[in-house]
C-alpha cells in the first residue's frame, strides 16, 4: 500500500493540487437549447436519455469539473481544471472565464449561482505550487452579475476558495477555504450577499472540500479529506455536528423535505443516505465506480449520481432506494447541476471537455 493510500488527507490534497494547478473556467450559454429541447423531447415514462452533448471547445483538451445552472437566465456555468492527462504546456495560472468580458482571480474553481439575485459566485483557488505552476497564494471569490456576465466584485475571503454552496434563502453563501496548494485549511467563510462582505468564519476540521446547503433546514455541510462531515447551523454559523458515512465522502444532496442526506461514498462506490435528524447512515446504495456529483429532483424523486470511473450516471428512486437505470455519458463526469424549471441534468465530462443533456420522465 503506497503512502497516500495511507494518509487519504495526502491524497486528496495531492488530486486538489493538480486540479488547481490547471485551472481554468469557461462559461457558455446554450443559444440552442429551445430547439434541442423542442426537437428531441421525451415522453413522459420513457428511460433517462442523453438528449444533447455540448463540446466546449477551449481550451482544447481540458477536463470538464464541475456544472451550476441558473435557471432563472438558462446559463450554465462550467469549471475546466485542465486536462487529466497533465500535458505539457497548459496555462497553471488562468484568471479569465471564457466569453466573460472581465476577469476573476486566480484560477476558478469553484462555482455557485444564487438564482434569486442573479449572481453567480466563482472561488478563486490559486496555484497549485508544482511542476511548472506556480504557488500564488489566492484568497477571493468573484462575483459575476448573471445579466451582464461581467465580474462586478471581488470578495477576499481566505486562502484557498475552494467549494461554493448558495443559500438563496437567507442571500448567504458559504466557501470553504482549503488552504491552496501546500497548507492545510480548516475554515467555511460567509459571505453576506447583500453586502458582498464576509460576515463569519467557520473554523472546522481539516481540509474542507466540497460545501452544501439545505435551504429548507438552514444547514451547511461541509465534506473534508478523510471521511469525517461537518454541520453548520446556518442560523448561528455555527458547527452544529461531525459525523462520519464511512468513506471519503463527495457531493451531497438533499430530499425535498428535509429528512435525508444523500451523500457520494467515493471509497466504497455506494450512495450513503443519512437520517438529517441523527445523522446516521440507514442505507447504502450501490452504485459505479468512484461516485462523485450528486442531485436530487423534486419533480420526480429521483437521485443523480456521477460515477467518475464508469463514465456514467445512476438513476434511484429514492421511494424505493434503488437504481432504476444507468446512463452512459462522458468520460470521468463530476459535479453535476439541475435546472428545475426545465428538469434538464448537465453532466460534466472531465477527459472529453464536454457537458451532458439528460432528460428524464417528470
Amino acid at each position: 500500500m503506497s503512502r497516500t493510500e495511507r494518509q487519504p488527507g495526502n491524497a486528496w490534497r495531492f488530486g486538489l493540487r493538480i486540479i488547481l494547478g490547471l485551472g481554468i473556467a469557461v462559461w457558455f450559454t446554450l443559444t440552442t437549447l429551445p430547439y434541442v429541447q423542442a426537437q428531441t423531447t421525451v415522453p413522459n415514462g420513457d428511460p433517462p436519455t442523453v438528449i444533447a452533448t455540448i463540446p466546449l471547445g477551449e481550451p482544447f483538451g481540458a477536463g470538464t469539473f464541475a456544472v451550476a445552472v441558473n435557471p432563472r437566465t438558462n446559463t450554465i456555468y462550467a469549471t475546466n481544471p485542465g486536462a487529466l492527462s497533465s500535458p505539457v504546456g497548459l496555462d497553471c495560472d488562468s484568471h479569465d472565464v471564457s466569453v466573460i468580458h472581465g476577469s476573476t482571480g486566480l484560477n476558478p474553481f469553484g462555482v455557485a449561482v444564487n438564482p434569486t439575485t442573479n449572481r453567480i459566485y466563482v472561488a478563486n483557488a490559486g496555484g497549485a505550487g508544482f511542476d511548472s505552476c506556480s504557488s500564488e497564494p489566492s484568497y477571493s471569490v468573484s462575483v459575476i452579475d448573471g445579466i451582464t456576465n461581467s465580474v462586478v466584485n471581488t470578495i477576499t475571503v481566505g486562502l484557498g476558495p475552494g467549494f461554493v454552496a448558495v443559500n438563496p434563502k437567507t442571500n448567504k453563501i458559504y466557501v470553504t477555504l482549503t488552504g491552496g496548494c501546500c497548507a492545510d485549511g480548516n475554515a467555511v467563510a460567509v459571505i453576506d450577499g447583500s453586502t458582498d462582505t464576509v460576515v463569519n468564519t467557520v473554523t472546522v476540521d481539516l481540509d474542507p472540500f466540497i460545501v452544501a446547503v439545505n435551504p429548507r433546514t438552514n444547514l451547511v455541510y461541509v465534506t473534508h479529506a478523510g471521511d469525517k462531515i461537518t454541520v453548520i447551523d446556518g442560523a448561528t454559523d455555527t458547527v452544529k455536528a461531525t459525523f462520519s458515512i464511512g468513506s471519503e465522502a463527495r457531493a451531497i444532496a438533499f430530499d425535498s423535505n428535509g429528512k435525508f442526506v444523500y451523500v457520494a461514498a467515493r471509497n466504497i462506490n455506494q450512495l450513503a443516505v443519512v437520517d438529517a435528524s441523527n445523522n446516521t447512515v440507514v442505507q447504502y446504495i450501490p452504485v459505479g465506480r468512484r461516485p462523485h456529483g450528486v442531485v436530487f429532483n423534486p419533480a420526480n424523486g429521483r437521485i443523480y449520481v456521477t460515477n467518475r470511473n464508469d463514465g456514467t450516471v445512476s438513476v434511484i428512486d429514492s421511494s424505493t432506494r434503488s437504481v432504476v437505470a444507468t446512463v452512459p455519458v462522458g468520460g470521468f463526469p463530476r459535479f453535476l447541476d439541475l435546472n428545475r424549471r426545465t428538469d434538464l441534468l448537465y453532466v460534466p465530462n472531465a477527459t472529453d471537455a464536454s457537458v451532458s443533456v439528460i432528460q428524464d420522465e417528470e
